[in-house]
């Protein structure tokens, strides 16, 4: 008789996974000791999810920042062992559009802005502080740089630093530079991204053996 896995509550799904057969996936949150604990899963039976699931694992490690639970298999936290739930959550459904051959490797700080004609980046300033510059000295540039700000601040559930529209802080005082290089085109396009988690709250779940998934 199979062994019941504590996985904790589920805080996202992937409903239909076109790189593997179609599966579910799963992004579980459990804590310990106060430290938030991710792990993706599936109950999907196919063979291939088990590497679909490794490779999700290091797309999570060299792409969001997160680091293996030592000792515990599959789990996951961050570096600074707070929670950075909504980052986390945008960032695993963004990089379950990968195939598993996709190079795995961090985003660069620097997005091309269509609306400004120029680049963004966000620099970290330490602490967690990042503040986004934009490259063209333009009225649009500054205003494209607060809009992207505003859009970490959505996305990321980041601080806005008063006096500075352009800076935000992650409320941990650690530094994320790979999740935000993950999230930077997303926080251009704060609107388009809401939309996307409003939609797919809207399809409701899907039901998995034992429990709802």
């Amino acid at each position: 008789m199979g062994k019941t896995r504590d996985l904790g509550q589920r805080i996202e799904l992937l409903p239909t996974d076109k790189h593997c057969h179609d599966i579910s996936l799963g992004l579980y949150q459990r804590d310990v000791d106060g430290v938030p604990q991710f792990l993706v899963h599936t109950y999907s039976p196919v063979e291939a999810a088990a590497g679909r699931i490794a490779f999700l694992n290091r797309a999570l490690i060299v792409m969001a920042g997160l680091q293996q639970v030592p000792g515990e298999d599959g789990w996951l936290r961050f570096p600074c062992k707070t929670n950075h739930e909504r980052a986390l959550k945008r960032g695993f459904l963004d990089l379950c559009r990968l195939p598993n051959d996709a190079l795995i490797e961090p985003k660069p700080l620097t997005v091309f802005d269509k609306k400004a004609d120029c680049n963004l980046t966000a620099a970290g300033l330490g602490e967690g502080v990042y503040q986004i510059e934009a490259e063209a000295a333009t009225a649009t540039g500054p205003k494209r740089a607060a809009a992207t700000a505003r859009g970490f601040a959505k996305l990321c559930q980041m601080d806005t630093a008063e006096g500075h529209d352009r800076r935000v802080t992650f409320p941990c005082k650690t530094s994320h530079d790979v999740l935000i290089g993950l999230l930077l085109f997303r926080a251009q396009n704060v609107r388009s991204a809401m939309q996307e988690e409003e939609q797919a709250s809207a399809r409701g779940v899907l039901s998995a053996p034992s429990q709802q998934m």
